[in-house]
């Protein structure tokens, strides 16, 4: 019975996640300094109602090879900041695949909008999904660190060991073992929000960014 209910939940909650997507709307393109691309995880802000003045790029089911289908009007925005989520609806695909196109996306938006400051966002971990495996995505976001690593105006930031117990994802933030409850998006909130309201030219500081590190936040689980 408990089973049933939680499924239903799932369901209602993974319909309000299109339906926000498809009907809420964020910052308006023209004035948009923030973008946040990825899939339905980072399509929950706009239901969320949380950084309203980000223009909130991401769809439900993305891929990476999506994402570079769509990335030119993204880049002819030059946006001040660029928020990167994605991987988790292709693990079934090599982990260097994955990385190939997650390159083209960092370097296209390089190229095409140098002032850019890109933040490549670790892939969350997840919980009672045997199709899906957290060695994977670590594994992933080891080589995502790495690749952000090799441009100097990419930040990574690692989402995995704040949202993980045992290795696998809190089972308290998440309605279906992927996406996320409320309290999940409280947290990772705490874990973003100084990079996205902060400056740009502050965040290009060193020792402003190691200042931003989220240590802290962990104890919101």
């Amino acid at each position: 019975m408990r089973k049933g209910r939680n499924e239903m939940m799932a369901a209602w909650f993974r319909m309000g996640v299109v339906l926000a997507a498809l009907v809420l709307g964020s910052a308006p393109d023209a004035l948009a300094k923030t973008v946040f691309l990825g899939g339905s995880q980072t399509a929950g802000w706009k239901q969320m109602g949380m950084f309203k003045d980000v223009l909130n790029k991401a769809a439900v089911s993305n891929t990476t090879a999506k994402i570079l289908k769509g990335l030119g009007p993204v880049v002819s925005l030059k946006p001040e900041k660029v928020f990167i989520l994605e991987g988790i609806n292709e693990l079934y695909s090599p982990n260097q695949a994955i990385l190939a196109r997650y390159r083209e996306i960092l370097l296209r938006i390089n190229k095409g909008t140098p002032k850019t400051l890109i933040f490549v966002q670790s892939v969350l971990p997840v919980v009672n999904r045997p199709d899906l495996s957290n060695d994977k995505i670590m594994e992933l976001n080891a080589g995502l660190k790495a690749l952000c690593a090799e441009l100097s105006n990419c930040i990574y930031i690692d989402l995995f060991s704040h949202f993980a117990v045992n290795g696998a994802l809190n089972e308290s933030l998440t309605t279906d073992g992927v996406h996320l409850r409320p309290d999940g998006y409280k947290l990772w909130q705490a874990l973003i929000e100084n990079y996205v309201v902060q400056p740009g030219d502050k965040l290009t500081r060193p020792e402003t960014v190691a200042g931003l590190a989220p240590q802290q936040a962990s104890s919101a689980n």
